[in-house]
C-alpha cells in the first residue's frame, strides 16, 4: 500500500544512482500517499497506471506544471510555489499506435522518448520544446513573447511567470493548455506486404 511506502520511504534514504535522487522519489510517494492514490492517470489518454516504491516509479514519467492540466493533477507546494503533479505515459511519450500527439497550429509530432522514464521533472515538459510561434504567444494579447528564433536558456526557464514585452501582463505564457496546443492522432501501422 502507498502509504507505507510512503512512511518507509521518509525513514530511509539510500542512493538512487542515475535513475533519480530519493528526495525526488519521497516527495512523490509522501504526496501520493496523502492523496490515498497507488495510481496516477496519464494527462493526455487518461490511462492509469500503477505507482511502484522504486525507480522506474511510473511507467511514464512525472512533472511539475504551474498549469493544472486535468482535473486528476495534484497541486503541491514547491519552493514556495503552486505547481501540478502530472504524469504521461510511456505510450504518449513514445507516441505508440493510437497515442500521437501533435501541435494543432504547425503538426509538428512531441516526441518525448527522450525523457527518462519514471521520475520527475521539475518543469512543465510541453511548456519546454515550443515549436511555433503560436507556443510562444502571450496569454493575454496573443503576440510574441519571444522573436521566434530565441530560446531561453534552460527548459524549466518556459514554465516561470515572464512580463510580456506588448502589455506587460506577467504570466506562464509558455504553459498552455494541452487541449489548446496538441492534439492526439491516430499513427496508422505499417501495411504488411502481401
Amino acid at each position: 500500500m502507498i502509504n507505507s511506502l510512503a512512511f518507509r520511504c521518509l525513514l530511509k534514504t539510500e542512493d538512487e544512482g542515475n535513475h533519480g535522487n530519493d528526495d525526488t522519489r519521497c516527495f512523490i510517494l509522501s504526496t501520493l500517499a496523502s492523496q490515498g492514490r497507488s495510481k496516477v492517470q496519464c494527462v493526455l489518454c487518461e490511462e492509469y497506471m500503477l505507482v511502484f516504491d522504486r525507480y522506474p516509479l511510473v511507467d511514464g514519467t512525472f512533472f511539475l506544471s504551474p498549469r493544472q492540466h486535468a482535473k486528476f493533477c495534484i497541486e503541491v507546494k514547491v519552493e514556495g510555489r503552486m505547481q501540478f503533479l502530472t504524469c504521461v505515459c510511456m505510450g504518449c511519450l513514445e507516441g505508440v499506435t493510437g497515442k500521437a500527439v501533435s501541435c494543432r497550429f504547425c503538426k509538428t509530432r512531441w516526441d518525448g522518448s527522450s525523457l527518462v522514464l519514471g521520475t520527475m521533472y521539475s518543469y512543465d515538459i510541453f511548456a519546454a520544446m515550443p515549436c511555433c510561434v503560436e507556443r510562444i504567444k502571450c496569454n493575454s494579447c496573443f503576440k510574441p513573447v519571444l522573436h521566434p528564433a530565441q530560446r531561453l536558456n534552460y527548459f524549466s526557464d518556459y514554465s516561470h511567470m515572464v512580463p510580456c514585452p506588448h502589455c506587460r501582463t506577467l504570466d506562464t505564457h509558455f504553459v498552455k493548455p494541452l487541449g489548446y496546443c496538441y492534439v492526439q492522432r491516430m499513427v496508422r501501422p505499417l501495411s504488411q506486404w502481401p
